[in-house]
């Protein structure tokens, strides 16, 4: 039965405060139930501590292997005999395997691995924390002047010509062009910092959102045969239709055509692929010469080394759309991967102590919420942090 006893020993299980005798009383509770019990005390637990995202239902052997720290580890293999990596999973669903694993590791934990359990009595150092991102940008105007739309008042922030450049009570850059466009084109670039994002209305009506470090220079008003603009990190566009005025994004030596649609872009200098996600409509990616027609749900993916373009079906475009929608997800990343969007919305410094491997994980967590608290899901893998100012120390 999963009594109020049981709740308040999985919590302490869950925040790594169990004492030596309540591992045990769970050890043996866990023995003498079923496994609907267990699973039902774990996903509550789970609800009471990431209430925002569900749990998962891949099972991951290392979380179980650092729940149990004194269980001794099967050897296993960093790659598979296909070549495929190990995948790791942020949290499980307790399958009846695993449940099994687990009941077993308790009670095995519980007849000792003294060396262990004394790792697992030292104290733990408390996570700093480090307040996530925000809506910050930095607007750069055409004579070169700035200013900084997060501190900002609502209201009229400047005129280029015949538009009018306002800050909007839902804390949006919006442009508004009255008249004929003017015939030179004056160009304004928002820039985003590490930690930063922001929501632009073009002077087309198309919406634009940077993610953290990125920027977007465009015309304040369009004229002539198409709709050009500039970007560097990661953008989502949700671009009018104009048949008349194609719209043209350009990031290194990339481009990508358009009418009007949805779609995102992620070309930061760190990341090795630049990868361009539709979600609604078709557009056009081309590159030295080279390019390719995606359809709603399809990725083209190129490497600065070949330029060459990939087109990658079914992908996961909730992944892809997950910063915009206040969410890291993961799925099969690695390590790297995690720590550099975490370097990015947090404004932090990664640094690592040995080799980050090569296991991958899986799950989603909300932006919102301080670093301590990602670092702690993360830390449930195996993963070790340290927090130094604004630096996180990561030892594999």
């Amino acid at each position: 039965m999963y009594t109020e006893r049981i709740k308040y020993l999985t919590g302490k299980f869950f925040a790594g405060t169990c004492s030596e005798a309540e591992k045990q009383e769970l050890a043996v509770w866990i023995k003498q139930n079923p496994d609907e019990v267990i699973t039902e005390a774990l996903e509550n637990e789970w609800n009471g501590f990431e209430s925002e995202t569900k749990m998962p239902v891949q099972v991951s052997d290392r979380i179980l292997g650092n729940m149990i720290p004194a269980v001794p580890e099967e050897p296993s293999e960093e790659i598979t005999e296909t070549g495929t990596p190990v995948r790791r999973y942020l949290w499980p669903k307790m399958a009846a395997a695993a449940l099994i694993i687990l009941a077993v590791g308790l009670y095995w934990w519980s007849r000792g691995d003294q060396d262990r359990l004394a790792q697992q009595r030292a104290p733990k150092p408390e996570l700093a924390d480090i307040p996530p991102g925000g809506n910050k940008a930095m607007l750069t105007l055409g004579d070169g002047s700035s200013i900084m739309l997060d501190s900002a008042k609502n209201g009229s922030l400047a005129s280029q010509g015949n538009t009018s450049i306002t800050k909007s009570a839902a804390g949006e850059l919006v442009y508004n062009t009255s008249g004929n466009a003017d015939k030179a084109a004056v160009f304004n670039t928002v820039t985003t910092p590490k930690g930063g994002q922001f929501h632009i209305v073009l002077p087309d009506g198309s919406s634009v959102w940077l993610n953290a470090a990125s920027s977007l220079k465009f015309p304040t008003a369009f004229s002539g045969k198409e709709r050009s603009v500039e970007i560097t990190g990661e953008v989502y566009f949700e671009v009018a239709h104009n048949a008349k005025m194609p719209f043209l994004v350009k990031t290194g030596e990339t481009r990508i055509a358009v009418l009007g649609t949805h779609f995102n872009v992620m070309a930061y200098a760190d990341e090795k692929v630049i990868k361009t996600t539709l979600m609604e409509g078709s557009v056009k990616v081309s590159r030295a010469g080279k390019s390719a027609l995606l359809t709603p749900g399809q990725q083209a993916r190129i490497t600065a080394v070949s330029d060459r373009i990939v087109v990658a079906s079914d992908v996961d475009t909730e992944k892809e759309m997950a910063w915009k929608n206040g969410y890291f997800q993961f799925e099969d990343d690695n390590l790297e991967n995690i720590m550099r969007q975490i370097s990015r919305w947090y404004d932090v410094e990664v640094t690592y102590e040995g080799n980050p491997g090569k296991e991958t994980f899986t799950g989603k967590l909300p932006r919102s919420g301080n670093v301590s608290r990602v670092l702690k899901i993360l830390s449930l893998s195996g993963v070790k942090f340290r927090i130094k100012e604004k630096s996180i120390i990561v030892t594999p």
